[in-house]
């Protein structure tokens, strides 16, 4: 057999674009495993899936925990947008975001999701995402963690708190580096008790389990948004009462000590907002926003995690003609060019600083948005750890 008709062979497909198992083969009899492990940890998601039925050898190697964390390394910034319909039944949607922000003047392919809690006239709010886990709050007492890209979950236990009207709860997911465990907190609030402080309890996916630590801060109730992941630490915007006077303050949780601190947010007008500022997460830094005299919708920016001075005003969104008073939700997303990604009334919008445009991206069989959270393309599994 020739040269040329042996390489022929060794790429050989079959029509379902799998590599045929003796060209596998072959292959690794001449390529070294370092690479072909290099090469295969910078293939996406769904080819991988794909490749684990080429051999044994490919299924036992992307199933590694090494291999995993390989993975991610490198599709750190592969993100896809998760979002929640406002439909009667509750449907989620997903796309790249790339293909979301660069494809504004046509509608982006979108792909629906078989969310794995059967109960379709129940609207889960989505609490965060991390490494590729999006969680999802279950009528605030118990927690999914769902890998959409590979389409594993896990439901945690049930938190057991002492529910009654008025009380709320408010979780938060991370990643504990030293312990190499994902976790989700739950901070218990009820607002019956006016001098007590908020219960907390953190779950590990490791032991598929919740556990008591030391409560929230005396005097500091989080809003009910949910904690925002950070440099190792969960963060809530929360309210705090000293006497008769009340302010707002941001609360740290360091997910390795468990410890609690406070950081102090920028020198913004406070006597001119219209709204409680919200926390979030852009560009792994945490981020701050609120309604400025109901004129203009601003976003601060921690680059320094911790360090009060490093708080930047990163863009100032004004708002259109607005009758239902309706304000701006996120930001979710801040492009290479600077665009910020937004949701008003229910829909998208990227605004351009540069030009101070707008633009209304498309989503294929989707319109209406209710919640929406940035994720990334993983093999990360809430089933093994």
């Amino acid at each position: 057999m020739s040269s040329s008709s042996q390489g022929r062979r060794r790429i050989d497909y079959h029509q379902r674009g799998v590599i045929r198992t003796s060209s596998i083969m072959e292959m690794e009899a001449f390529i070294p495993e370092e690479l072909v492990v290099e090469i295969l940890s910078r293939i996406p998601v769904k080819c991988l899936l794909k490749f684990r039925c080429v051999c044994k050898s490919w299924n036992s190697l992307i199933s590694d925990s090494y291999f995993i964390k390989k993975h991610l390394h490198h599709f750190t910034h592969h993100n896809r947008i998760i979002l929640s319909a406002t439909t009667a039944e509750f449907h989620l949607n997903s796309c790249y975001l790339n293909s979301l922000i660069s494809s504004t003047s046509s509608t982006t392919i979108s792909e629906h999701l078989n969310y794995p809690v059967k109960n379709k006239y129940r609207h889960d709010g989505i609490v965060g995402s991390c490494d590729g886990l999006v969680c999802f709050a279950i009528k605030g007492d118990c927690v999914l963690l769902w890998n959409p890209s590979i389409r594993v979950s896990k439901k945690s236990p049930p938190l057991g708190n002492n529910w009654r009207p008025g009380c709320f709860t408010s979780f938060g997911l991370g990643y504990d580096h030293v312990k190499q465990d994902y976790k989700v907190v739950a901070v218990f609030c009820d607002p019956n008790h006016f001098f007590s402080e908020s219960k907390v309890k953190v779950y590990s996916m490791a032991t598929n389990s919740w556990r008591k630590i030391q409560d929230f801060p005396h005097g500091v109730t989080p809003y009910q948004n949910s904690g925002k992941f950070v440099t190792g630490t969960l963060n809530w915007a929360s309210n705090f009462t000293l006497g008769s006077t009340s302010s707002w303050i941001i609360v740290s949780l360091d997910l390795q000590k468990e410890s609690y601190r406070e950081i102090l947010p920028p020198d913004y007008e406070k006597e001119e907002t219209s709204s409680t500022p919200t926390l979030g997460v852009l560009n792994e830094c945490l981020c701050m926003s609120y309604d400025h005299k109901r004129t203009h919708f601003v976003v601060w920016l921690m680059k320094d995690y911790g360090v009060t001075e490093s708080w930047i005003k990163l863009v100032t969104v004004p708002y259109l003609p607005n009758p239902e008073d309706f304000s701006y939700s996120g930001p979710y997303y801040v492009s290479e060019k600077g665009e910020v990604l937004l949701m008003f009334e229910f829909d998208l919008v990227l605004f351009d600083p540069s030009d101070r445009s707008f633009k209304y991206p498309r989503i294929q069989n989707g319109k209406g948005w209710f919640d929406a959270e940035v994720y990334v393309e993983t093999l990360v599994s809430p089933m093994k750890h």
